[in-house]
């Protein structure tokens, strides 16, 4: 294992957020953990990564702070923690998928303190997560994400910044509403091909091989 220099601070160890803290620990980073219940840091402790008592615990030596949250709620709680110890100079990407108004606000509020808030929220599933064959969107001051390009690129294949802070939740929230409308546009489709008389089974086979 490479050691690298930056430390991380990984915040919610759910099915996606678990994948990712450990393969930011395989990529050598010195890691701190946190998730509202320590058996789900059981593997990353394990390979040697830090539990933190606390929010607060996470952002203290952290130079970059990953949180990975079910929603807007979760992540605004999370920042009432670490804006208490977060220090100037530092990063928070979250990888949530969360509101562009919410990320916003929080950037604004992080950049009095001197700390750099970007969203980078993540595409790919539990598999995309725990292979690093997923995509991550990330918006925010292009230096940060080129600083801490490396820690990212432990996390998935295909890192793309999209522009300023926001952007990167935009283009999650665009990318899952164009899936919605093709599944939408499918069932249309399929209903109108079975009321034309063509059974179930041999149009999902068509409309799969086609």
């Amino acid at each position: 294992m490479k050691g690298q220099t930056m430390r991380v601070g990984f915040i919610g160890l759910g099915m996606m957020g678990g994948a990712m803290a450990l393969n930011a620990r395989a990529a050598g980073f010195e890691v701190a953990v946190h998730d509202l219940r320590k058996e789900m840091a059981a593997a990353h402790l394990k390979a040697g990564a830090t539990w933190a008592d606390s929010v607060e615990d996470a952002g203290r030596d952290a130079d970059v702070v990953l949180t990975s949250l079910p929603g807007p709620r979760e992540v605004k709680a999370v920042a009432e923690g670490l804006i208490k110890t977060m220090r100037a100079g530092t990063a928070w990407f979250d990888l949530s998928t969360n509101s562009p108004t919410v990320v916003r606000e929080l950037h604004k509020r992080f950049a009095e303190k001197g700390v750099s808030v970007l969203d980078a929220p993540v595409s790919g599933g539990p598999s995309g997560a725990k292979s690093g064959k997923m995509a991550l969107w990330v918006g925010g001051d292009q230096a940060v994400f080129d600083r801490c390009r490396k820690v990212l690129d432990a996390l998935g294949d295909q890192v793309i910044y999209i522009g300023a802070i926001g952007a990167g939740s935009v283009a999650k929230l665009v990318h899952n509403c164009a899936g919605y409308a093709m599944q939408l546009a499918l069932a249309e489709l399929f209903t109108m091909g079975v009321k034309a008389g063509v059974e179930p089974l041999p149009l999902w086979a068509a409309i799969r091989q086609g």
